[in-house]
């Protein structure tokens, strides 16, 4: 038996695709899946956004208030709160997980939820071990 994939959650071998759910592992047999589909959860386009709005207000206060030469300042008051942003779209992004569906007995399922970090390389295994079936038949 050949391992594809093998993470704490998920199992690919030649035949079988092992979940590990809430009470123990749910098992799918390869040759019984068909119809694949790929669902990625993309976080809000929101994430992080309340940095730089609550800088702006900040900035615009500053500026207001201490005249032109504290502008200087709440421009890098600003601009980090904008890089505060950007990194927590990205660890936002990073968190967000993928799901691959596919069709069971005539019915949708879902095989596997991963996040993005792992989703690939499971997808890659469980491809292989396909191809290798595909070859063997």
């Amino acid at each position: 038996m050949t391992v594809y994939f093998r993470s704490h959650r998920l199992v690919i071998t030649d035949n079988l695709v092992k979940v590990r759910v809430d009470r123990g592992w749910q098992v799918w047999v390869i040759a019984e899946l068909n119809g694949f589909s790929v669902r990625h959860d993309e976080p809000p386009w929101t994430t992080g956004m309340w940095a730089p709005g609550s800088s702006a207000i900040v900035v615009g206060l500053l500026a207001s208030q201490l005249g032109g030469w504290a502008l200087p300042l709440a421009l890098v008051v600003f601009g980090l709160a904008a890089l505060i942003a950007l990194i927590e779209r990205r660890r936002a992004k990073a968190r967000s997980c993928s799901r691959l569906q596919a069709e069971y007995k005539g019915s949708g399922v879902v095989v596997f939820e991963l996040p993005r970090s792992e989703f690939d390389a499971a997808c890659r295994g469980l491809l292989r071990a396909i191809e290798r079936r595909e070859d063997t038949q």
